[in-house]
């Protein structure tokens, strides 16, 4: 893979849990069988073993959401639904290297023990833009845990979550065109 993937992000979460969540400083994963099954599944160039859970070095989970936002590369947006309780974190270009990935992946898992039982989200990190069709990583958010899938391309991605995400990321494009 060389080209950039994107970052989706759909959860359900109550805006004074995401705010906890945001003010609170990351916490890191521990490498785990979750882990070692999604890292083993994964197609790459050099495929090194994994042995650590890299982490974001910041004050708090703001601070990064801030950052990737901020990113003029990354080129990011969130949005919340108010009447849904649904947050959502698009990034068009996130990244195109597996240990790059690391970090998300564990904020992500963190982000995930902030919700109520019942809440339910998911994210992936895929190739949006380029057309290739793989899918780097995939977690589903439920039972507050958010857990790796061995998911490889779109076509094992739900066709309705799928056209969901390229819906807002088509209409996150399509905004730059208005400006």
């Amino acid at each position: 893979m060389s080209e950039q993937s994107s970052l989706f992000i759909k959860i359900n979460i109550k805006k004074d849990k995401l705010n906890n969540f945001l003010d609170s400083r990351p916490v890191g994963s521990v490498l785990d069988s979750n882990w070692l099954s999604w890292w083993e599944s994964r197609d790459m160039y050099s495929k090194t073993e994994l042995k650590n859970i890299q982490t974001f070095n910041s004050e708090s989970n703001r601070s990064i959401l801030e950052d990737i936002l901020k990113d003029k590369y990354i080129i990011a947006k969130q949005e919340y639904n108010d009447s849904e309780e649904i947050w959502y974190l698009l990034a068009l270009q996130y990244s195109e290297n597996y240990n790059e990935i690391l970090p998300i992946i564990s904020w992500i898992k963190d982000l995930a023990s902030y919700l109520e039982n019942d809440d339910k989200g998911f994210a992936f990190i895929y190739d949006y833009l380029w057309g290739d069709n793989t899918v780097m990583a995939y977690l589903q958010i439920e039972n507050r845990k958010a857990l790796l899938k061995n998911i490889n391309t779109t076509a094992q991605i739900e066709p309705k979550l799928l056209n969901e995400a390229n819906k807002k990321f088509e209409e996150f494009m399509n905004s730059f065109e208005s400006n």
